[in-house]
């Protein structure tokens, strides 16, 4: 084999590959066609003399070889990461795209309308919103910034900020209105997440504290959640508005304080002085700070 000819390409394409299990998610991701991704890794199996991948009805199952292979094409992507963001940080235009990673939540009731307030301050530097309960790497440059439920471990993370937001029950007007307040926690009707987010809270602690829990209605969506409740539905619990979000929705009464939730405002340590990165957290920081 000659090592000379992998590249960081063949080390993209495989990542996508084996982390989607999919070779046409995997072209989805790196926006190309998926016989762009079938050729690639027919080439880099050729070039290794090993095969990296087993079709089937399941998608793309990765072979041993492929399985050995990952940690180092994990490297790579760091690497290209890190030397992208150095290149960057000799940049002094505060213009261009910038990734934000959230949970969906947060994506839709805090960096939405930042986005708004953002364009008029810095009309170019464009917004791109990654909204996932999933973890996201900023290590490999997936995203410039993320928003966290726990602070970062990584060593090449830097924290910015700490958030700290009360937390309360919601529900619409109607239903509040159809309530005897203050509630038991087996009173309401519940709105929460489901399938393979049934692990995302609060629904562990609804299942701990309500024998026999059963939402009234679930989704692996958070939009999806948040229509329900605003429909009559039942509540959920949500953090209280704060900075430049807006509620329609009304607070139920329980009796007792929720405790509050914390985020972390998270970059990539050599990110943290790119000059539209460095704004975009300044100006987030203070409008959720407002």
């Amino acid at each position: 084999m000659d090592e000379s000819s992998l590249s960081w390409e063949d080390a993209q394409t495989f990542l996508a590959v084996i982390e989607h299990n999919s070779f046409s998610a995997a072209a989805r991701s790196l926006g190309v066609g998926q016989p762009t991704i079938s050729r690639r890794i027919k080439n880099l199996e050729q070039t290794l003399s090993e095969q990296l991948f087993i079709r089937g009805k399941h998608g793309a199952e990765p072979t041993e070889a492929a399985r050995h292979l990952k940690p180092a094409a994990e490297q790579m992507a760091k690497w290209a990461a890190e030397f992208g963001r150095l290149a960057l940080h000799r940049e002094n235009e505060v213009s261009g795209l910038v990734k934000i990673a959230a949970p969906p939540g947060v994506a839709v009731e805090q960096l939405a309308p930042f986005a708004f307030m953002l364009k008029s301050q810095e009309p170019g530097i464009r917004l791109e919103i990654l909204s996932s309960v999933d973890h996201v790497d900023l290590t490999r440059g997936v995203a410039d910034i993320a928003l966290r439920a726990q602070a970062p471990n990584e060593p090449e993370l830097f924290c910015l900020h700490e958030i700290i937001t009360e937390q309360g029950v919601f529900a619409s007007q109607e239903y509040v209105e159809a309530l005897c307040q203050p509630c038991s926690w087996a009173d309401l009707d519940w709105v929460t997440w489901s399938g393979k987010y049934q692990h995302v809270p609060p629904r562990p602690m609804l299942e701990r504290i309500i024998p026999d829990f059963t939402p009234v209605f679930s989704s692996d969506a958070y939009l999806a959640q948040k229509v329900a409740v605003s429909a009559g539905i039942g509540a959920m619990i949500l953090s209280k508005p704060m900075g430049l979000e807006k509620s329609e929705l009304v607070q139920i009464d329980m009796g007792v304080e929720l405790p509050p939730r914390k985020f972390y405002i998270v970059c990539a340590k050599s990110m943290r002085h790119v000059p539209k990165v460095k704004v975009v957290a300044q100006l987030l920081i203070r409008a959720l700070q407002s």
